[in-house]
């Protein structure tokens, strides 16, 4: 027959190795939770900042003439850009600059399909640079294009 004081000692240590796998798994769940909430963040960062990057590049573009400064609905991009979308809004409100300067708000919308990202940049321009219709491939010598 086991003596009373031996029981007690067994039921000690098998609380003691309960509490144990208790402790390790609460702090396993928590580890994980932080780890998992640590690659989220990670992850919309990375789309945020992709999202800015493509304002950049449009908006860019658009000063240049290469992308037209007239759409107003959403345009896909090429690969491997194509789960974003761009589009162009313009305000041609007055500003308190110069009236022989009007100045022209371009803003642009750059949407991920998937994602809820959406980055909003925007620029006064002069009206002759936000309307720009030329074509990149045309050439260019002596500082005036044909």
């Amino acid at each position: 027959m086991k003596r009373p004081l031996q029981n007690a000692r067994h039921g000690a240590v098998l609380l003691e190795v309960l509490l144990a796998v208790a402790l390790f798994v609460a702090a396993a769940a928590i580890a994980t939770a932080s780890l998992n909430s640590s690659l989220r963040s990670f992850d919309r960062q990375r789309l945020q900042t992709h999202a800015t990057q493509i304002a950049a590049s449009v908006l860019a573009e658009v000063q240049l003439g290469i992308r037209p400064s007239t759409a107003a609905t959403a345009q896909p991009l090429d690969p491997p850009f194509q789960d974003w979308t761009w589009e162009l809004a313009t305000d041609a409100s007055p500003t308190d600059f110069s009236e022989s300067n009007p100045l022209e708000q371009i803003e642009v919308v750059v949407r991920h399909r998937t994602e809820s990202v959406v980055h909003r940049l925007a620029q006064r321009l002069p009206p002759r640079i936000s309307g720009l219709t030329n074509r990149i491939d045309s050439p260019v010598t002596g500082g005036t294009a044909r």
